[in-house]
């Protein structure tokens, strides 16, 4: 299964089994002043006025992936949750992993799980929140079901039960901040979007695949009125013998590491990603890249009568747009979409533990001279919770 090494690397080996003792002696060794205790018969460990039921992640178990993990919740958790509010106490439910010399503590908020009626239910961990962990200390994120999870380094977990942890994620933060003016559940007709690109002069306003250019107008201008450029920088122009990525995200050096901007239908299995060797030597450079995906739901012309794109073509020819075929009021008829409504945005990270099993072979066919294409990849989002940085989404 997926272990993270001292480093962050990933090992392929078996779980570690802790024995009960085992398991508290790794949050003692965490929690210096920590007292073991019992509460209607279980055994819990009181640190800075909390109390701490814990349980050790494992793999999930056949046939499920290796990055798959969590730990079960006995329903006399629960009753020990519920009996500690009635006091004013707060009460976490935390997973110890721990390998070789590696020990991280995952906090799940316990809210959505002491509304269970199940005697038992489990709370999930993705190894790629393990890696974040161990390699930055601290990661938050919500997964796929809208459980709160937040995994940390054994190092930060006493400052973290003190309230002595702030806020993470800079970089995240600069999307949340767009989102709040670009996710708001407006219908964007293709005529508006290619309208406004056109009076900003963006470079891509005649792409027939108009709604992710709109994205990457979008998030230049507001990064560059922002002032959110010093952290996150968007790059229209490459330069020769660059890695051709649209975002570059800033740290104390120059480059902390980079990233790419997409869209996709929120009906897809996948994204096309980007050449499959060129990724994986920015991952190897870098140590982690960023996938910006924004998902939308989507109207196509074909489905009105080809007018939207009748319009378009139109439009193109009556600012002076020519293509080399000539006019035809037809093109890209069959692909076109009249609108979009973007609802729901994820960052998604590649880094070395989870290379191998987030991104699945894009198949791209051959070139019209017969060769072969370079092999790409695909994001593939069954996946999602082992690469899930931050999201957000309004309602569909």
């Amino acid at each position: 299964m997926d272990q993270i090494g001292l480093t962050g690397e990933l090992v392929i080996d078996v779980d570690t089994t802790l024995s009960p003792a085992q398991k508290v002696g790794v949050l003692m060794d965490a929690l210096p002043g920590a007292v073991v205790e019992k509460i209607a018969g279980v055994q819990i460990v009181r640190f800075a006025g909390q109390i701490i039921l814990s349980a050790q992640v494992t793999y999930l178990g056949n046939p499920w992936p290796g990055f798959k993990k969590r730990i079960q919740i006995p329903r006399r958790w629960v009753e020990v949750y519920r009996r500690a509010a009635a006091d004013g106490i707060v009460t976490r439910f935390v997973g110890i992993y721990h390998y070789g010399e590696v020990s991280v503590f995952v906090d799940f908020d316990p809210t959505t799980y002491v509304e269970r009626k199940a005697n038992n239910s489990a709370a999930h961990v993705a190894t790629n929140d393990l890696f974040q962990a161990q390699t930055l200390g601290i990661f938050r994120r919500t997964d796929k079901n809208g459980n709160s999870l937040t995994s940390l380094r054994s190092d930060r977990f006493g400052d973290y039960l003190l309230g002595n942890v702030g806020k993470e994620m800079a970089h995240a933060r600069v999307f949340e901040e767009f989102n709040a003016e670009f996710l708001t559940g407006e219908h964007l007709s293709a005529l508006d979007a290619v309208q406004q690109m056109h009076n900003a002069q963006w470079p891509d306003t005649m792409q027939a695949e108009w709604a992710g250019f709109y994205l990457e107008f979008r998030v230049d201008d507001f990064l560059r009125n922002s002032g959110a450029h010093r952290i996150v920088e968007f790059q229209k122009a490459k330069r020769r013998g660059d890695f051709d990525y649209d975002l570059i995200f800033k740290g104390s050096q120059e480059v902390a590491f980079l990233g790419d901007l997409k869209a996709s239908s929120i009906s897809s299995r996948g994204a096309p990603g980007n050449d499959a060797a060129n990724l994986l030597e920015c991952v190897a450079q870098y140590g982690r890249f960023w996938y910006v995906l924004y998902e939308h739901e989507t109207w196509h012309s074909k489905d009105e009568g080809a007018k939207p794109v009748i319009a378009w073509n139109e439009w193109r020819r009556s600012v002076g747009y020519t293509p080399r075929a000539g006019y035809d009021s037809m093109s890209y008829a069959r692909k076109f979409k009249s609108a979009v409504r973007f609802v729901r945005m994820k960052i998604l990270e590649v880094n070395v533990a989870n290379f191998h099993l987030v991104l699945d072979d894009f198949k791209q066919g051959r070139q019209v001279g017969g060769a072969e294409r370079a092999v790409k990849v695909m994001i593939d989002k069954k996946n999602i919770d082992n690469f899930l940085i931050y999201s957000q989404s309004i309602s569909v």
